[in-house]
């Protein structure tokens, strides 16, 4: 079991206030010590499951109930990929908690920050807490953006998704999109871009037969289940939530 202590950054825990908007809410929670929940280790792009060694305060932002973001470390280690690469003039689609905008407005390599929020009451809720003169917020939806603008980034990264099972089609679409927004040697960063960088390069390119019967594998990627078929490193139930099964089926003879 991986533990981890009490030197994780919870800035956003201190930063934001409780507070509701239309459908949205935030709202300050604590994990106690000894819970198991996944983290994440982005070195190996894996998740694993984790127990917290000390009472962890995190905020959270939910829509109806639905939780759309927290700073866990899950959040937090995800998020540390794209904070060491961004530099100049960066786009972020989605604003979440404010976690990333909140850890690039202090680095020196950032010159400006455009977030990219679709639902007003989100931006209402959280942007004004987090508002820096690095930051302008935009009121619309990123793959409108990024058909649309004209303008040029160094850095953009997207988290729109409101958990890890985002459809590998999907996040190419919106990396394709964001090509046509980038300057030169640019960089393009997603959520959990190590995962799916450690996915993708197992997918087979053609249709394959499953490589083992159930049995016991090491960890799916995602889920943890040891008990399964092996589809690269994920389970049937993370490949199909993926939307790359069709890839693990019996070729025509």
């Amino acid at each position: 079991m991986n533990t981890f202590l009490n030197t994780y950054d919870f800035r956003m825990s201190r930063i934001l206030q409780e507070g509701k908007s239309g459908d949205f809410e935030l709202k300050k929670k604590i994990i106690e010590k000894g819970t198991i929940l996944n983290i994440y280790d982005r070195e190996k792009g894996k998740i694993l499951k984790g127990q917290y060694d000390f009472d962890y305060p995190v905020i959270v932002l939910t829509e109806n109930g639905k939780v759309w973001m927290s700073d866990s470390q899950m959040e937090v280690e995800s998020m540390s990929g794209a904070v060491e690469v961004a530099r100049g003039d960066a786009l972020i689609g989605g604003l979440g908690i404010g976690l990333l905008p909140t850890f690039l407005k202090d680095k020196r390599k950032i010159k400006s920050i455009d977030i990219i929020e679709k639902n007003k009451d989100v931006i209402d809720l959280v942007f004004c807490q987090i508002a820096s003169p690095r930051m302008n917020i935009i009121h619309s939806d990123i793959f409108d953006y990024l058909k649309t603008t004209d303008k040029k980034y160094d850095f953009v990264q997207v988290d729109i998704w409101e958990d890890m099972y985002a459809p590998f089609e999907e996040i190419e679409q919106v990396r394709d999109l964001a090509k046509r927004c980038l300057k030169t040697d640019g960089i393009i960063f997603c959520w959990l871009q190590e995962l799916y960088d450690n996915i993708k390069d197992r997918l087979p390119k053609e249709p394959v037969f499953p490589t083992s019967e159930v049995g016991i594998h090491d960890p799916c990627l995602i889920c943890g289940k040891t008990f399964r078929n092996d589809y690269v490193g994920l389970c049937m139930d993370c490949a199909d939530a993926l939307g790359v099964s069709e890839l693990f089926q019996r070729k025509d003879e």
